[in-house]
């Protein structure tokens, strides 16, 4: 054999050995780790609204129901709708696989379907599901009203007076207990019927000036103003618009707030009972006459009270 082609052939032979050596390093070496993610589409939590289709400006009971996971809720639950992280605590009824939280429809929210977001963590990955709801049309009404120049053309000073209560109301509304601090159902403060609706569009001295984001009950100056729940107060001062106010802390995103009283009758960081008095009612800043104006807020929204009675009725089962 020529001594050429001898040596192309020991060439080849050896390329061949070292392919098959690496061949069986390859199958013996372990595959890479992979991330122990669960297979298949984790289960989650049932979330459900009531009202399933809630209006603007209305409040709906969100409860999730943990028992398709054993009872079990998952790791990091939380929901978000619309800017809004609705604050979820054990169920006060339903028992420890359930949750509940309020969602707070705005009053400027659109007829239309939307969907919150159900967030939580599986095996360490990111889990986000959508739960699919409608908000139908609120109804609200108008009316006049004749008041004081100065509370529909505010003078230079009288701006810069507002802006700083705005803002130290704003720092309120995001501080709140985490926790619920009541317990049952919200009563109202007064038992006057209501005079002015919420969600009325107010024209005050011929000009269309606001939303009423409370609503008005009828009483007498100087009847007692109670405590819709338990909490804390955060505010009892005097206010440009609202006259002598107090707002009050009930945890997981809830304030209620008094405004017009004569008389304020509890302190700053106090703690309050449900029916507790909190002061007297009052004509104090924007008022036509003597009456309460109650307002709430639901995770920085202001929404009608009536719902808010309606929606701590339904969790409470009473």
């Amino acid at each position: 054999m020529p001594p050429l082609a001898a040596f192309r052939r020991a060439v080849r032979a050896a390329v061949a050995a070292a392919f098959a050596f690496a061949l069986g390093l390859a199958a013996a070496a372990p595959a890479p780790a992979r991330s122990a993610l669960p297979s298949g589409d984790p289960v989650g939590p049932r979330v459900e609204l009531t009202p399933a289709e809630p209006r603007a400006g209305e409040v709906a009971v969100v409860e999730v129901d943990c028992r398709p996971r054993g009872g079990l809720c998952p790791e990091g639950l939380s929901l978000r709708w619309a800017g809004q992280d609705i604050a979820l605590f054990p169920h006060p009824v339903r028992g420890p696989a359930f949750r509940a939280g309020l969602l707070a429809v705005p009053l400027t929210a659109k007829a239309e379907p939307t969907a919150l977001e159900a967030l939580w963590s599986e095996a360490g990955r990111p889990v986000s599901r959508p739960v699919a709801f409608r908000i139908r049309a609120g109804v609200f009404a108008e009316e006049a009203l004749r008041v004081d120049p100065r509370h529909v053309h505010p003078s230079p000073q009288d701006r810069e007076r507002i802006r700083r209560e705005r803002e130290e109301l704003e720092r309120i509304y995001a501080a709140g207990a985490p926790s619920p601090l009541w317990r049952g159902r919200f009563l109202a403060p007064v038992p006057g019927e209501v005079s002015g609706a919420f969600g009325t569009r107010r024209v005050f001295n011929g000009e269309l000036i606001s939303r009423h984001t409370g609503v008005d009950f009828r009483a007498a100056a100087g009847d007692p103003v109670a405590a819709a729940a338990s909490g804390v107060v955060r505010l009892g001062k005097e206010l440009f618009y609202s006259g002598n106010a107090v707002v009050v802390d009930h945890g997981a995103g809830v304030f209620t707030s008094y405004s017009h009283l004569s008389r304020i009758e509890v302190g700053v960081g106090q703690r309050v009972a449900r029916g507790e008095g909190i002061g007297r009612v009052g004509a104090t800043g924007r008022a036509t006459g003597p009456h309460l104006h109650w307002g709430v807020k639901v995770n920085g929204v202001a929404v009608d009270p009536l719902a808010l009675l309606e929606a701590t009725a339904l969790l409470a089962r009473e």
